[in-house]
């Protein structure tokens, strides 16, 4: 679903979604992704599978990359067995012509070697680079299409961490699958020389194995502790970074400074201990194949050896071939030793990665959704009911008919579904039962984008972004002209304060655009909402945060503004909505009174004792919810 019209943008589809209450936070939705502190197998065939689609664009320099590392694992193991001819046919008096030819060979081989791996680090990058650029393009692309809800019960930083971090690691993926390859080949081109030459001595050489490998196995259970207790401790960490950072006003306020740092360092403590008890299994594994490598040299080369040469068994040539062979043997083995941990953070990353790239968007368009005609504004709700979760119904049974260029308020106490109410027109969910239909057209049956590119909406928290302030006016049309971005803050009463900015439209906010006071930002928000011209406004507790006389402007302006166009309002300023020509009054999800002003008041109902609060008359609090519980001051924070 993509952040359209012109009260897109993040802040629209989180505001959009306020109306959840506490049962749907609560859900089983947080367990929407994995744990962060899964560790992977070493190889999962689904993740390099789907990597190897992002492979397929860079296609040639994979297989440029591919090419030298066989070409240099071939030069790896033949180079040993060069210098055992060579030293064989230098023994041999008066045949120095396949001396030279077999000299000639090992120059050719050595330069093709090193060229080989001087292309493999040259095309392996710009594989690994393109990946990376591919996955981020794919997750920012598929992140603006996925349901507000998403957002709403998904932690920021942990799509952050999935967005940054984990592509990163994942981009290592094809690097260690390509090196791990190479080390296998080369581990497999010895093992058949060696056996080819003398099984025996190979076999001997090659005896250290079984406890290698009995090692690694318990090596891992620790080290695969290790990394879960560092990808926790770092997720803690950055959690209270983003917490601190955020709330800073509020730390400043309350004088936490000292309380946080101290939290803070005890967790910065844990991260150290994690990643020093991490190096440690690492630093021990190191010396401990080194000491293998020695017994191996030791024991087959060596002492084996040595037997079989004084016995005339083996040439000296060969002995010497055997002790390159096995130093050769043991580094494929040290690094696959050390790429494993790597490999199976990598494979973890992939696996969150596409988990998210997996998420389908709660809200699509049908296969045969048709485009919305130019909308005129008429808006009906036909027995419309609403849940986020089973059997907890946030709307029943609403009935309600808004006549194109009508002015219609919802007022009602928190949680009285007024939010979830205009989150339903803006198509940000989908009803659970009834439909809503515009100008006769049900709005599922049309295509979303044809649908808010006519509507916008002005939510209770500005959200500005970086950029110019002409910018964010135009944000969601950008071919408007700048006469038109100046016409539509004259028209909401921004054109003077912005031209009262240092460089006027072409001033650079800052992010969120806190160099604005609220009620600038509010401002531009509702210029942004009108420089399309849409034929439909919803205003979501629009005007809660600015001061008296920031709302005395946009109360002029939107005389103006809502003039012809169908527009709903929110608000818990009653004067705010007391000239709209009909108010909705919804209570615990229900639509309970419905009239205008002096009609609602007359009735002496629930509109009535809210009025008589909100201006403080008398008049006891207990009764406002026609079915008891509910709050008799809306909040600002509404539903």
């Amino acid at each position: 679903m993509r952040a359209s019209g012109p009260g897109g943008g993040v802040g629209g589809m989180m505001g959009g979604m306020r109306g959840m209450g506490a049962a749907g936070m609560n859900t089983a939705n947080e367990d929407s992704l994995s744990d962060e502190t899964i560790v992977g197998a070493a190889y999962d065939h689904k993740v390099v599978m789907r990597l190897m689609t992002y492979i397929w664009p860079y296609k040639r320099n994979a297989f440029i990359a591919l090419a030298a590392v066989l070409v240099y694992t071939m030069g790896t193991v033949a180079i040993p067995w060069l210098i055992k001819e060579g030293i064989s046919w230098a023994i041999i008096p008066a045949d120095l012509t396949h001396l030279h030819i077999i000299g000639l060979i090992f120059v050719g081989v050595t330069i093709l070697h090193f060229g080989a791996n001087f292309v493999q680090f040259i095309f392996m990058p710009k594989v690994g680079q393109g990946i990376l650029y591919s996955l981020r393009t794919g997750m920012f692309n598929h992140l603006q299409e996925l349901s507000p809800s998403f957002f709403h019960r998904t932690p920021v930083g942990r799509i952050m961490s999935r967005s940054q971090s984990d592509v990163l690691q994942l981009q290592e993926t094809f690097e260690l699958i390509v090196q791990s390859l190479s080390d296998l080949l080369s581990l497999v081109g010895i093992v058949i020389i060696m056996l080819l030459i003398d099984w025996q001595l190979a076999l001997v050489s090659m005896s250290i194995l079984p406890i290698l490998f009995f090692v690694l196995g318990y090596w891992q259970r620790f080290a695969r502790h290790s990394f879960m207790r560092i990808r926790r401790a770092i997720a803690m960490v950055n959690g209270e970074y983003n917490q601190n950072i955020t709330g800073v006003r509020v730390v400043e306020s309350f004088n936490r400074q000292e309380a946080n740092l101290k939290h803070f360092d005890d967790l910065n403590t844990e991260h150290l201990n994690a990643n020093l008890e991490a190096s440690r299994y690492s630093g021990a594994l190191q010396p401990f194949v080194e000491v293998l490598m020695g017994i191996g040299m030791g024991f087959g080369v060596v002492l084996v050896g040595g037997v079989m040469l004084k016995g005339g068994n083996l040439e000296w040539p060969v002995l010497l071939m055997f002790a390159l062979y096995i130093q050769r043997f043991f580094e494929p083995v040290r690094h696959l030793t050390m790429q494993y941990s790597q490999l199976q953070r990598a494979m973890a990353a992939g696996v969150r990665i596409f988990e998210i790239l997996d998420l389908k968007p709660e809200i699509v368009d049908k296969p045969d959704a048709t485009e919305m005609p130019q909308i005129q504004g008429e808006i009906k709700f036909e027995d419309v009911g609403f849940s986020y979760v089973p059997d907890v119904e946030v709307l029943k049974n609403i009935n309600l008919h808004i006549k194109p260029g009508q002015n219609v308020a919802l007022v009602g106490s928190t949680g009285a579904g007024k939010s979830t109410f205009v989150t339903l027109i803006h198509r940000f969910a989908d009803v659970t039962h009834g439909r809503i239909t515009i100008d006769g057209h049900d709005i599922r049956d049309v295509k979303r984008h044809s649908l808010v590119s006519q509507m916008s909406m002005v939510l209770q928290e500005p959200y500005l972004f970086s950029g110019t302030v002409a910018d964010n006016i135009r944000y969601s049309y950008e071919n408007i002209s700048d006469d038109d971005v100046v016409a539509a803050a004259k028209n909401v009463g921004a054109h003077d304060f912005i031209m009262s900015l240092d460089q006027g439209y072409n001033t650079i906010l800052a992010e969120r655009g806190v160099n604005l006071s609220v009620g600038q930002r509010q401002l531009l928000s509702f210029a942004r909402a009108v420089v399309g011209n849409p034929r439909v406004i919803i205003l979501d507790e629009a005007t809660a945060n600015i001061d008296t006389h920031t709302e005395v402007l946009i109360q002029r302006a939107l005389k103006r503004v809502l003039e012809g166009r169908t527009s709903i309002v929110i608000a818990h300023r009653l004067s705010t909505v007391r000239n709209a020509d009909n108010i909705v009054v919804l209570d615990r999800g229900e639509l309970v009174e419905m009239g205008t002003h002096d009609e609602l008041l007359a009735k002496g109902g629930f509109y009535s004792r809210l009025y008589a609060v909100n201006y403080g008359l008398n008049t006891d609090d207990g009764e406002l919810s026609s079915q008891g519980g509910s709050s008799p001051l809306p909040s600002p924070a509404d539903d």
